[in-house]
């Protein structure tokens, strides 16, 4: 949920407005899709639109595309960007289409996939979470917030110039001025106040020690510290796909999957992010040793996982990814000439953000019981659904 300001700031400019001079409303906020996720998250569930080119390196080359049936409708029709439509959509944000294009070395042809994935559980999405916004409204600094507004508009409305005093204290209100720059008066109107609860006497020290304290920054300095715990919490998708090879039919390589992410340094002072990423998936193919075809071949492949997310300080957008995994892969069919049974692997990904919505994933894969090592180079680009009103995604 983004916009001029968070969620919390938002409801702050409309519940202490309630008050203002001519009880002019605030629009409603504008919700895009979270900018702060992780790459690794992007690739789990992707909220509007995702561009791959996979395994540039390998005889195998894969050009992806990934959207969601909402991004489609929102490009069409921007106003299902505003809240009270959005929140109608949710199912819809909630699944994911894929279609991609299969080369081999020369760049050639060489296949079709498409699938589905869909969240069934997802409590990331802070944009249309009741959970998140009680838990904005219920938090500690919240209240003190909204208290101190409540207490400092009942004692305006007594003052000699009450219409001055609200349009000055609007200002700081919204952020446009910091408390040293009211007047000496209010200053002292809004320290009294704050000393007369004990709900608010912290705030009210907070001013005495901090005179170019900002109540907007505030706010949304609480709002964004709210949000990045809460897009740590679970996340679950199960999906399908299909791949036609040139010299096989559709429905001759299926694969049923599943994925889950979730934060593990929640609440932590760090502003880096610890994610489990567990992988799971099985794979129905064609026997070719059959005449007929079939989805007799069967392979289960299990990769649990943990992605470490390098964040900036001051954006905490991360710029730096790092993901370790282990897997494991069981063939439960009849084995091919000097196929194996099972086996066991060690994964690892260096995902580096060279442009806001640009990602480099380089991933390796070792095999320690023949010692081999494969690596691939992929390009990822995450686009935004609209240039005006996602701008902020």
């Amino acid at each position: 949920m983004t916009g001029k300001f968070s969620v919390l700031t938002a409801g702050l400019l409309i519940c202490l407005c309630v008050q203002v001079k001519a009880q002019q409303k605030t629009p409603n906020p504008v919700f895009t899709a979270d900018s702060l996720a992780t790459g690794n998250y992007k690739d789990v569930l992707n909220s509007f639109f995702q561009f791959a080119f996979e395994r540039m390196t390998s005889p195998n080359k894969e050009l992806k595309f990934t959207g969601t049936p909402f991004a489609v409708m929102a490009k069409l029709d921007t106003t299902l960007l505003v809240d009270t439509l959005y929140t109608k959509y949710r199912a819809l944000r909630n699944l994911n289409y894929m279609v991609s294009l299969r080369l081999d070395t020369s760049f050639r042809f060489n296949g079709f996939s498409s699938g589905i994935k869909y969240a069934i559980i997802n409590k990331r999405d802070e944009t249309v979470s009741r959970v998140f916004l009680n838990t904005v409204r219920n938090h500690a600094r919240s209240k003190q917030l909204f208290a101190l507004n409540d207490l400092i508009m009942a004692k305006i409305s007594t003052m000699p110039n009450p219409a001055g005093a609200i349009m000055e204290y609007t200002g700081f209100r919204q952020g446009i001025t910091n408390f040293n720059a009211l007047s000496q008066s209010l200053q002292d109107t809004i320290l009294a106040v704050a000393a007369s609860s004990d709900a608010t006497r912290g705030l009210g020290e907070i001013l005495k020690r901090n005179s170019d304290f900002n109540l907007a920054q505030t706010a949304d300095s609480i709002y964004q510290d709210l949000r990045s715990n809460f897009n740590q919490n679970l996340l679950w998708t199960v999906g399908v796909t299909d791949t036609t090879y040139k010299d096989q039919l559709m429905f001759s390589n299926i694969v049923i999957h599943t994925e889950l992410i979730k934060g593990l340094n929640k609440f932590s002072t760090s502003k880096n992010d610890l994610e489990l990423n567990i992988r799971s998936q099985l794979q129905l193919a064609d026997d070719t040793l059959q005449l007929k075809r079939d989805l007799k071949r069967a392979v289960f492949n299990f990769e649990p996982g943990i992605n470490w997310a390098i964040k900036t300080r001051h954006t905490r957008k991360s710029y730096l990814e790092l993901k370790f995994s282990g897997g494991y892969f069981y063939n439960f069919s009849q084995l091919y000439a000097g196929e194996e049974r099972n086996r066991l692997f060690f994964n690892g990904t260096i995902r580096i953000r060279v442009m806001n919505d640009i990602w480099v994933p380089v991933e390796f894969k070792y095999e320690p019981k023949n010692g081999n090592l494969f690596g691939f180079i992929n390009v990822r680009a995450n686009f935004k659904a609209l240039a005006g009103a996602a701008r902020m995604l």
